[in-house]
């Protein structure tokens, strides 16, 4: 017998297998959940101070870690301040599926393979498991002002607190050619609300108070937030009521209710369309309604069945189409209160005919509409809200292509996930010449990546 030979030891190779694998994946764990954050820059939002193709990396512990197993954080050392760069979860989209948090329990987070979640109450022939591969998402945007301070937005130039900000920081840039009354050019003078500020639902326009939907969503993740729009038609409730001659701007942000308008009345568009346009047709006040309601569209069939699980994804809507919705009815109320001749005959009154017009020939005043509003929190109606938590308004560097906080309000601090470090990689693809499916691209590797901004610190870049 060779003695040179070792004889197989249980603990020797358990206490290899600890030290080799099991303590290194432990502590990359631990980093993972309470240190850093790997990120990528899936758009130009951030051009220039940060391109499509950057790979980043967030401090978590910054403004707080997650505390594991519960929506809660552990304290950071620091809140987001003007200038940040700040990587957080977008409030636009629910967090839990069907934003449903009694049915839904939060499994695992697979990283670049999405969230994935356990139902409690499947349908008939649908799996327990469900796969929220993009979503909920995560934004990458730049703190440009915090609880208190006041922002406005002119001609698309930022105001804070009553001073105009003709710079974007970093390597931002403006790029529009011309300006409309969109959220990107134009925002009504807002405060930021402060901790311990209340809230009043009915001193709110409609666009404010899907703002404020958004902050009690986001500080009671555990619960079902709900905003709840009727059409009083003189006093009688009227859900179902269209609108003839509804009219709607032709914006990036009201793309899925323009579509909407564009099916319901089978319009053909002869001519090409520019931001700014107005387009008119008939719309049902449903349609608002469900979308106030839920906050959002499923992209897939919530009713799909097989599999081993169920994938979901889903749409938001802007606030700004609640502005469009008021704004309507304030003009049909505008219209209601000028008189109504009654007599067909008096349209063919000339200057030369004289006519004669007494109360009897005048109809009565067309309906007045109201649009009635209730917040609901897990099914209460609220009156008001108490903020809870800082709220943070965030902007793209690239200030004309940018889903940001001018259209969906404000980030609370439990949606703030990580402070952006430094970008450990960049890889240009924007021609789609590249695959990784494709071994025949694979030569194309060493000239894509854009070696000079490894290493760069965000927010220093220059």
């Amino acid at each position: 017998m060779n003695q040179s030979t070792k004889t197989f030891s249980v603990k020797k190779f358990l206490k290899s297998l600890a030290r080799e694998i099991i303590v290194p994946i432990a502590l990359a764990l631990v980093v993972i959940q309470y240190v850093i954050q790997a990120f990528q820059i899936p758009s130009g939002s951030m051009e220039d101070s940060l391109l499509t193709g950057d790979f980043l990396l967030g401090l978590k512990f910054t403004y707080g870690s997650p505390i594991p197993f519960s929506n809660q954080k552990f304290p950071g050392y620091a809140y987001p301040v003007p200038g940040d760069v700040v990587i957080f979860r977008y409030p636009g989209e629910p967090e839990y599926p069907d934003n449903n948090p009694q049915r839904y329990t939060h499994l695992f987070n697979a990283l670049m393979f999405g969230n994935f979640y356990w139902d409690h109450e499947p349908e008939d022939g649908q799996p327990h498991l469900v796969h929220y591969p993009d979503g909920p998402k995560d934004y990458i945007k730049r703190c440009v002002a915090a609880s208190g301070d006041t922002i406005a937005v002119h001609g698309g130039r930022l105001y804070v607190n009553g001073t105009r900000l003709d710079t974007v920081p970093g390597l931002g840039k403006w790029t529009a050619s011309m300006r409309t009354n969109s959220p990107r050019d134009e925002l009504e003078t807002f405060v930021l609300p402060s901790v311990g500020d209340t809230l009043y639902v009915d001193s709110l326009s409609l666009s404010r108070l899907w703002w404020l939907r958004s902050i009690v969503a986001q500080e009671n993740p555990d619960s079902h937030v709900e905003l709840n729009l009727n059409l009083l038609q003189d006093g009688v409730e009227n859900n179902g009521y269209d609108f003839e001659d509804f009219r709607m701007p032709v914006e990036n942000d009201r793309g899925m209710a323009l579509n909407a308008l564009f099916t319901r009345n089978r319009m053909v568009i002869q001519k090409a369309l520019t931001q700014g346009d107005t387009v008119s047709g008939a719309m049902n006040f449903g349609y608002f309604k469900q979308l106030s309601s839920i906050g959002f569209l499923p992209l897939i069939d919530p009713h799909e069945k097989g599999g081993l699980t169920r994938k979901v994804s889903y749409v938001s809507f802007e606030a700004s189409l609640l502005q469009d919705l008021e704004g309507n009815v304030a003009r049909l109320n505008a219209e209601a209160a000028e008189p109504v001749v009654a007599d067909s005959s008096l349209e063919n009154a000339t200057d030369s005919t004289a006519v004669s017009v007494d109360s009897s020939s005048v109809a009565e005043s067309r309906p007045k509409f109201e649009i009635r509003r209730t917040l609901l929190l897990d099914g209460k109606p609220i009156d008001y809200y108490v903020v809870k938590s800082p709220q943070f308004f965030m902007m793209g560097d690239n200030r004309d292509n940018s889903a940001d906080s001018r259209y969906w309000g404000t980030v609370t601090l439990r949606n703030i996930r990580a402070k952006a470090f430094v970008i450990y990689f960049s890889f240009e693809n924007e021609d789609q010449k590249f695959s990784m499916g494709n071994p025949f691209t694979w030569w194309r590797i060493p000239f894509r990546i854009r070696w000079t901004r490894i290493g760069k610190i965000i927010p220093l870049i220059d």
